[in-house]
């Protein structure tokens, strides 16, 4: 009879090989920077079981999420893992490991806002991260005048805080770790999560020993309970 590692693929033996990883590390609870300046997170964690059980070593670097995957085809990192949804048009840039986590767009308002979801941003100014999947769901629900893009997601959350703009729109478990952590009494989130997204590891077309490796390992630790450990915490 198969062991449960058998039935779930052996996973591809990387050699103890360095991966350089590029993400946005402003980018709460996905990834960001600790008060011990060290780079943590669900994407960190989650990449250090992949390796454990891939043999290889996890290196995060700082980048900004725009233009992250014109970095990644032109090899200055490994891979991209950055709360990053597989969507048609990055596929045709990298290659993308099956899907880790589903996390949908959400709408954040201020306490005192009538806006009770994405259907009543029309007309409104909303705030979104530039380049995200954020940004591609705001233009389908108010003009693209009224888009206002920020570098980072964090700093689209301040602005609607100070009053800039009506409303973010943001993968919901960041949105719901940042107005916990900063911004617990002025803002709040809306309605359900209205869009599928599903996060994957961005890699090179070119080293398809990284997206067998990773698959591998990502197949076990769904099965084994380990991502929804890391979810939980």
């Amino acid at each position: 009879e198969a062991t449960p590692e058998a039935a779930a693929g052996a996973v591809p033996d990387l050699g103890g090989r360095e991966i350089s990883i590029g993400s946005d590390t402003a980018y709460p609870p996905f990834e960001f920077v600790d008060e011990n300046n060290q780079i943590v997170g669900f994407d960190v964690d989650m990449m250090d079981a992949v390796c454990e059980l891939a043999n290889c070593r996890p290196n995060f670097v700082t980048a900004s999420f725009d233009g992250i995957f014109a970095a990644l085809a032109a090899g200055e990192y490994d891979a991209v893992v950055s709360a990053v949804t597989i969507t048609e048009e990055r596929d045709q840039v990298v290659d993308f490991t099956r899907p880790y986590l589903n996390a949908g767009q959400i709408v954040t308002v201020r306490q005192d806002s009538e806006i009770t979801g994405p259907d009543d941003l029309e007309g409104k100014t909303v705030g979104v991260q530039l380049g995200t999947t954020g940004d591609v769901a705001a233009g389908d629900r108010t003009s693209d005048e009224n888009v206002r893009r920020y570098q980072t997601i964090d700093l689209a959350m301040a602005a609607l805080a100070q009053g800039d703009v009506e409303a973010v729109i943001a993968d919901a478990p960041t949105s719901a770790d940042i107005v916990a952590r900063q911004f617990e009494d002025e803002l709040k989130l809306v309605g359900e999560p209205f869009t599928d997204e599903f996060y994957g590891v961005a890699v090179r077309e070119e080293t398809p020993e990284l997206k067998e490796a990773f698959d591998a390992a990502l197949a076990q630790l769904i099965e084994n309970g380990t991502l929804t450990e890391l979810a939980e915490k």
